[in-house]
């Protein structure tokens, strides 16, 4: 029981002016409206309605408690239209993690198109260098990559993100190119500070240790070495997509040289999302489904216009 149990059904006997009318508009019985309404002012410790077999009228105090409760349905109503209204057009603010380890442009810029569209929607775009708390950095969405492992979460998978091994042409003309995982242990390879490279694999995803010179865990930072011809870099396509398509980064384009890992969305509710984290969700969607197909990680001219 709640201190709100009875309260509509009381309002609806004084708007009607009977129990019966007020059970059949309310789709309950008689008895169910009279035991609610007597409960009330049991908890009130007042009679709140004088009843005989004509008529039902208000007490004093029923007259002074029915305008205050007449006051909570009006401001329900007022919040329900409100509410009603955000979910024809969204409004108000979402706020969307990014993970920065590799950059934001080409998540933010997605995120931009989205907002773009909706001039009532205030976007806030929260970067760091490891994965958000969605629930305790108050975010509506975060965007995750790889294997996700918290099941109290809801997540919707919008594609893939392919990393790719590059390096320089000098870099490659001086040290040749790997043919396979083997021969890595020959370049110099440039890392975050755990060493290690993930590649795909039959059974799922490889972890492979390698060694260099060059360390760094900002992907921005292993560019800069990769473009001063410091080594062999595994960086995403999307973040050195200007670099591959100029030539000043060279890709390797064999299947055994990319690692795949699933680019999620992640919410907390799966019942009743707001309008705009809804939209957001059907958006991403849609636009990232290109980045399933394969094709787009090759630098070909053609397959890099798809990442601007």
């Amino acid at each position: 029981m709640t201190p709100w149990d009875g309260v509509h059904e009381f309002v609806q006997v004084v708007e009607i002016g009977s129990f019966t009318r007020a059970a059949e508009s309310l789709g309950v019985s008689k008895s169910f409206i009279s035991k609610q309404v007597t409960d009330l002012e049991n908890r009130l410790g007042v009679r709140l309605l004088q009843r005989t077999t004509r008529q039902v009228s208000l007490t004093p105090e029923g007259e002074v408690f029915y305008r205050n409760c007449r006051e909570m349905v009006e401001a329900f109503e007022r919040a329900q239209g409100l509410v009603s209204e955000m979910q024809e057009q969204p409004t108000g603010l979402l706020r969307i993690a990014l993970n920065n380890t590799y950059g934001v442009e080409f998540m933010a810029t997605a995120v931009a198109e989205f907002a773009s569209t909706y001039d009532k929607l205030t976007v806030e775009v929260v970067t760091s260098l490891t994965d958000s708390d969605l629930v305790g950095d108050a975010n509506d969405v975060t965007i995750r990559y790889g294997q996700q492992e918290d099941s109290s979460l809801y997540a919707r998978q919008i594609g893939h993100q392919s990393f790719c091994l590059c390096a320089t042409p000098a870099y490659f003309r001086k040290h040749g190119k790997p043919a396979n995982l083997a021969e890595l242990k020959e370049h110099n390879c440039l890392t975050n500070r755990t060493g290690y490279w993930h590649f795909n694999s039959a059974g799922g995803t490889m972890k492979v240790k390698v060694n260099g010179t060059w360390k760094c865990d900002d992907g921005s930072g292993i560019v800069a070495a990769a473009r001063c011809g410091l080594g062999l870099a595994q960086l995403p396509v999307v973040f050195v997509r200007r670099e591959l398509r100029t030539g000043q980064l060279v890709a390797l384009e064999d299947d055994w040289s990319f690692f795949d890992r699933d680019v999620w969305v992640v919410y907390g509710h799966k019942q009743n999302l707001s309008l705009k984290v809804q939209l957001l969700l059907n958006f991403l969607t849609q636009r990232f489904e290109r980045a399933q197909q394969r094709p787009q990680r090759f630098t070909l001219p053609e397959t890099w216009q798809d990442l601007e």
